[in-house]
């Protein structure tokens, strides 16, 4: 069985894909509306999961209190995060908003998925303010990863493995017991190829990064895609704590 551990679902179809191919997946909700469609799409495919949190670039129109309802019922926060690359929402408001949501999660038992791009650094002195378990998203910073692997995070590996260089060495260093893998959604992994795709590519993309991984680590594909089953399901443990 494969796992998609971060998805964005631009499609209703993909959850069709995910049926047929027997993908385990834990799909991203950032305001209420996508909220209530992935529970309405959960019940076409039960090995649904479901995160949901403000993300860093909707910090310049959202308030905690707008998703706090949908906090509540998520078993897992995110993504959330900061980010002063792709968006240019206020940072001091980001920080904000990324703290609220952080404490909240520390204070039910929720794990966590996170968003860093540019603000690697600030990140890690609120993720050590409130321990937790977490997941950082798609990381491709060349700085601060073993500090990120000193808090026992888990990562996924982007959909550019192959292509980014400060993937392939997230790849590279990261304890095989904390290696996820993501396609971040059909248009996140048609950007990172530089080529179009469709839901019918969903399967491939994450069997290409599996593909990666192997060449990059020199192990077996067996072993590889025992240990990412393993992974998923430890992560997802975690959200029983909060039950």
């Amino acid at each position: 069985m494969l796992h998609d551990a971060h998805v964005h679902i631009e499609c209703d179809a993909l959850v069709d894909e995910m049926k047929l191919h027997q993908i385990e997946a834990i799909a991203n909700a950032s305001n209420l509306k996508e909220y209530q469609n992935l529970k309405k799409l959960k019940k076409r495919w039960d090995h649904l999961s479901i995160s949901a949190g403000i993300h860093p670039w909707n910090t310049d129109r959202m308030n905690f209190e707008d998703m706090e309802a949908v906090l509540e019922e998520a078993l897992i926060i995110g993504e959330i995060g900061l980010d002063d690359v792709w968006c240019q929402c206020d940072v001091n408001r980001q920080k904000q908003i990324f703290e609220q949501q952080l404490a909240y999660a520390s204070q039910t038992h929720k794990p966590v998925i996170l968003h860093l791009k540019g603000m690697e650094k600030e990140a890690l002195s609120f993720l050590k303010k409130y321990p937790n378990h977490y997941l950082v998203h798609w990381y491709s910073c060349n700085e601060y990863l073993k500090n990120y692997i000193d808090l026992d995070c888990y990562f996924t590996i982007g959909p550019s493995i192959g292509i980014d260089e400060a993937v392939n060495q997230v790849a590279c260093q990261i304890p095989l017991n904390r290696m996820l893998i993501e396609t971040d959604g059909i248009n996140a992994a048609a950007w990172a190829d530089g080529k179009p795709k469709t839901v019918k590519d969903y399967s491939n993309i994450l069997i290409r990064s599996i593909e990666e991984i192997v060449r990059i680590r020199n192990i077996e594909t067996e072993t590889l895609q025992a240990q990412l089953q393993k992974n998923f399901h430890q992560f997802l443990s975690y959200t029983k704590s909060s039950q």
